[in-house]
């Protein structure tokens, strides 16, 4: 059953959090494992209750297994998020912060961030912009 299909009576904010958590999971598995770091790292990201884990837990597994490629599940988010262009380059961020949570960022998740920007409509020049100070930050912090 697709994934959206089985959610689909949630409200939008739970839709929206499905959707990033499932962005969340194909980006993690693209480079061949879907580590603890990378869970670990998307539940600091995420607030959520205690009780609520297991259930994100849950949806990052059908994510990862899902049958649809990353851009399917871009274009639904996008439907949804389209009128708030901060929360989308945001959720960007985050696969970004996700692809290298397991200190190796690889070709394949970089292509897969690529194209939820551009489903996203987000510039190559901003995400260009975006990966520069982010890579800046990180090295600052890195040498300070």
């Amino acid at each position: 059953m697709d994934i959206w299909e089985k959610y689909k009576s949630e409200s939008n904010q739970t839709l929206c959090i499905i959707g990033i958590l499932v962005l969340s999971a194909k980006i993690c598995v693209v480079d061949g494992h879907f580590s603890e770091l990378e869970k670990q790292e998307i539940l600091k990201i995420l607030p959520h209750e205690k009780n609520q884990k297991k259930i994100i837990e849950e949806i990052l597994e059908e994510g990862a297994k899902d049958k649809n490629d990353i851009s399917y599940h871009a274009k639904i988010l996008y439907k949804k998020l389209s009128h708030n262009p901060e929360l989308l380059e945001f959720i960007v961020a985050v696969l970004y912060r996700l692809g290298h949570s397991d200190h190796i960022y690889s070709e394949a998740e970089d292509i897969e961030i690529r194209k939820v920007a551009s489903e996203f409509n987000i510039t190559k020049s901003f995400l260009s912009k975006f990966i520069n100070k982010i890579n800046f930050l990180k090295s600052e912090t890195t040498n300070a």
